[in-house]
């Protein structure tokens, strides 16, 4: 029996849903993390920004998020990831929570000028920040405007941070989401930052260097696996 795609939108949008999708997300990136033997790589550059207070924004591509939670090294310290306000942003939003992740709702596509002055202000206070540069609805692998401009304003640099394991499935979404198996071999990669741009007229040079940055990233960190 054939299902409305308008049904599934509808069921979707329920919170009791939204939760048993969180809940059944987060089991499965736990199993996932257990039951895999991970290599961590590059994590001393995260850690060397947190011991100095330097302010970073954590990059990562939309299809390489699921695993990231445990990407993580600052236990201590707030980490807060923009997602979209949309159902499935929602979903991301109560998947990472158990992790301690915080959530601020927005986009750094059009109309997201008050969660990036929001993510802007968080910085500045203090906290660390997280962006899918590609989300939440693609080009993939295309970093926004809005993200080099969160770094220019928050005075930020861009750090790129992936994943990937041996085993695993791309799925046929706009992002070809990276879907990792049980029982097989992973990394957690961090990469080298990505300086912010100092004025406006580095604005588009950030950009490419970061896209550059985290597809160098994915690369290497699927060599390490044998992708």
């Amino acid at each position: 029996m054939a299902v409305d795609g308008s049904s599934v939108k509808h069921v979707l949008k329920k919170i009791w849903v939204q939760n048993v999708i969180a809940a059944l997300a987060a089991f499965y990136v736990r199993l996932i993390y257990l039951t895999c033997s991970w290599q961590k790589k590059g994590f001393e550059i995260p850690e060397r920004y947190l011991k100095e207070k330097k302010p970073f924004i954590t990059c990562f591509w939309h299809a390489r998020l699921l695993l990231l939670p445990y990407a993580w090294p600052g236990e201590k310290k707030t980490f807060y990831m923009l997602i979209s306000a949309h159902k499935d942003g929602r979903i991301i939003s109560k998947t990472v929570a158990p992790f301690g992740i915080q959530t601020v709702e927005g986009s750094t596509k059009k109309k997201g000028t008050a969660a990036l002055l929001n993510m802007v202000r968080l910085s500045r206070a203090g906290f660390v920040l997280g962006i899918t540069p590609d989300g939440p609805r693609g080009p993939s692998g295309e970093v926004s405007d809005g993200t080099i401009m969160a770094a220019y304003l928050a005075k930020a640099d861009l750090i790129p941070v992936t994943y990937a394991v041996k085993r695993h499935k791309r799925l046929s979404s706009w992002d070809r989401f990276f879907l990792p198996f049980p029982f097989s071999k992973g990394v957690l990669m961090w990469g080298q930052p990505v300086a912010y741009p100092a004025n406006k007229k580095d604005l588009g040079r950030t950009q490419h260097q970061l896209k550059r940055a985290m597809d160098q990233l994915v690369h290497q960190a699927d060599a390490a696996v044998g992708i």
